[in-house]
């Protein structure tokens, strides 16, 4: 859950798009409509926030990840555009999972991020 008021979060530890990921467990199944991300800080001068991202999950049945892609064929989403200001994106593939991950793909400055899932 994103955290409006404070100025951290989840910090990469390295700007390599295929290594670099946030997983978050809900402890059991639940069907997921969407999520809401924001940047790490509201300092203007070095502002750090996720611009593009893509999600993979995963059931408590599953032993491997499933790539999301919406019913337009998109694996990928928008992400922020400034760091202070939350984005929602909807799932209009609702998906069922216990994990799920969260791969920056474009980022400004540095990867970094709040994020928030929407339970349906």
């Amino acid at each position: 859950r994103y955290n409006m008021s404070g100025y951290s979060g989840w910090l990469a530890t390295t700007s390599d798009f295929n290594t670099s990921w946030i997983q978050v467990d809900l402890k059991k199944n639940k069907l997921i409509g969407g999520i809401v991300t924001l940047g790490r800080t509201t300092n203007t001068t070095n502002p750090q926030y996720v611009t593009k991202f893509r999600i993979t999950y995963r059931s408590e049945e599953s032993d491997s990840f499933t790539e999301y892609v919406n019913t337009e064929g998109n694996e990928t989403f928008i992400g922020n555009t400034i760091n202070y200001e939350p984005i929602f994106n909807g799932f209009n593939a609702h998906f069922l999972a216990r994990y799920v991950r969260l791969y920056p793909l474009a980022y400004r400055n540095w990867p970094t991020l709040r994020w928030e899932l929407y339970a349906c």
